[in-house]
């Protein structure tokens, strides 16, 4: 095979041995350089044009991209951690890259062991995706180890054997959260709206109905129900998406519950305000159905409020 067709089979990163397994040999290697198709990124490994950034940071320290690092790649939850993860082998080449604590433009390198935990190598630059699952528990919080876990879940980034053989070999401090997974999450902030406040004390209900059968929708989360929120990700909506929101919110208020809509923003960075507005919320809308229901008891007409 031309030596660009495996670097680029092989996730745009291959070593000489990748490249003589596959039936490249020396002198297409050199010609490969030579024409600018594919490019050294340190000895006895190779890139081509498009290897990204950490990609190429990784062949440059003999390692593989690892632990949230590796997770992120898949659009598996990673919380807030902007490290480049990276195992390195015991007998990677050039030592001193090990010591290195940011990379040439400054951004932060966390390394890990070198021997995988799950005695699965990966390929030659990213790790396993059960090991990078394994590493990032280890490195992320409690709720963000949880949100991560849920989310390589849903995604079937692992296999459901994998994922029980990783909880049941979890660290301690997670086995609390892990009797508490739910596959019902669409995004790691929607993990970690609906733990954050079942832990305070509301009744929480996932992927929630509202309305009749014939015209129920589903919502993220279902508070006491009696208020409904969606939880968007990261990423803007854009004008089409944001319009069938707006319709989607106005249909759930019309069928009696409360609707919010609640950003990445909000949830990740500006919680308690979040939290204080979903508390009075809440407390309105009960007080609101405590009063209907009063008065549907003692006879009186409803008002069309």
């Amino acid at each position: 095979m031309h030596p660009l067709h495996v670097v680029c089979s092989l996730g745009h990163i291959a070593t000489t041995d990748e490249l003589f397994r596959r039936g490249a040999s020396a002198r297409h290697i050199r010609a490969a350089l030579q024409a600018g198709q594919i490019s050294r990124a340190t000895r006895g490994v190779y890139v081509c044009q498009h290897a990204d950034a950490e990609q190429r940071q990784a062949a440059a320290l003999h390692s593989q991209i690892a632990c949230v690092s590796a997770v992120h790649r898949f659009g598996v939850w990673c919380g807030l951690d902007t490290a480049l993860h990276l195992m390195r082998p015991a007998d990677a080449r050039g030592g001193a890259g090990a010591r290195l604590r940011v990379d040439a433009h400054g951004h932060d390198l966390h390394f890990h062991g070198a021997a995988p935990r799950f005695g699965r190598p990966g390929t030659s630059w990213l790790v396993d995706p059960v090991e990078a699952v394994w590493q990032a528990i280890h490195c992320l919080d409690e709720e963000n180890a949880i949100a991560c876990l849920e989310s390589a879940q849903h995604l079937k980034f692992i296999t459901p054997t994998q994922m029980h053989r990783l909880c049941v070999l979890a660290p301690a401090r997670l086995h609390p959260g892990i009797r508490e997974m739910e596959d019902t999450a669409d995004s790691g902030v929607e993990t970690l709206t609906r733990r954050r406040l079942r832990h305070h004390g509301f009744t929480v209900v996932a992927q929630g109905q509202v309305g009749a059968s014939a015209g129920s929708i589903r919502e993220d989360l279902v508070v006491e129900d009696c208020v409904a929120l969606e939880i968007d990700g990261r990423q803007w909506h854009g004008a089409a998406k944001l319009g069938s929101d707006y319709d989607r919110d106005l249909m759930v208020e019309g069928l009696g519950r409360r609707a919010l809509r609640l950003s990445y923003r909000q949830v990740m960075f500006d919680w308690q305000t979040t939290l204080a507005t979903i508390e009075r919320t809440v407390a309105d809308a009960l007080r609101l159905r405590n009063r209907r229901r009063g008065r549907r008891i003692s006879g009186q007409n409803e008002p069309w409020w």
